[in-house]
């Protein structure tokens, strides 16, 4: 599995990083997971192909993970050139349904994909739930942050990829995790600023520490991180690698 970090920040605007975002090229398919303002361009300067996304996974419905769903949506109606014909699958907890129909009554049949190309599919907001196209098996379970809300663990030939989206201390999240190669966890703010729902730095190294993940990556930043070291406040409960993430930066698992 290839990981392109598309945005590494919060719902702060920053110049350096994007909301949040990722795309994941796995077994053949390409899965974006979660896609916050500024997503899209993002995936121009990571030279991603928006008609190539195979399925998109939303942690949760706030603006900063969602944003650009619509012009997502949008833009894959209005493609130059070879046009995708292949349906796409858009995953969310519970409640994806009722917002998608929000969204359309909002704009639309604009952001209604042609052809009966869009597969929606809720995954369970309060227990772990399953998704499984071809080689591609999607984990999810419940997370600490405002519900509907879901972690997410992708699996393709003995590798795995864990991401947590937002979330607090969660037991569910430690399962989900359990063994992974990789942990892309939400370290919103340094250890003296703690905030209800979120992870600080200690608390995301001992996630991975009672997971048994192999390697630790920090995202998910407001600005208060920029001014510490994360990588070194985590290390004091994770003694595995850990990796400060970036905007644009790429890992294979």
């Amino acid at each position: 599995m290839k990981v392109t970090i598309l945005g590494t920040g919060t719902a702060t605007p920053l110049l350096r990083r994007n909301a949040a975002g990722l795309v994941v090229d796995a077994a053949g398919s390409l899965i974006l997971v979660d896609i916050g303002p500024g997503t899209l361009r993002r995936m121009c300067e990571a030279e991603v192909d928006l008609k190539a996304i195979d399925v998109i996974l939303i942690t949760h419905f706030h603006p900063d993970h969602v944003s650009d769903l619509v012009p997502f949506l949008f833009a894959s109606n209005y493609a130059y050139g070879p046009f995708r014909k292949e349906p796409f699958v858009l995953i969310g907890p519970s409640g994806l349904e009722q917002f998608y129909e929000a969204l359309v009554n909002i704009y639309g049949e604009w952001i209604v994909p042609f052809g009966d190309r869009l597969i929606k599919r809720e995954m369970d907001a309060q227990a772990p739930d399953k998704f499984v196209s071809g080689d591609l098996v999607i984990r999810s379970a419940p997370s600490a942050h405002s519900p509907p809300a879901v972690s997410y663990r992708l699996e393709v030939e003995g590798s795995s990829l864990t991401v947590s989206g937002d979330t607090d201390v969660s037991e569910n999240l430690v399962e989900l995790a359990r063994g992974t190669n990789l942990l892309i966890c939400e370290c919103s703010m340094p250890e003296n600023l703690k905030i209800p729902g979120h992870l600080v730095p200690s608390e995301a190294g001992v996630t991975a520490e009672r997971a048994g993940v192999k390697k630790l990556v920090l995202t998910h930043f407001y600005p208060p991180c920029d001014e510490v070291d994360v990588v070194q406040q985590a290390s004091t409960t994770f003694p595995g690698e850990i990796i400060r993430a970036e905007d644009l930066m790429v890992l294979v698992v």
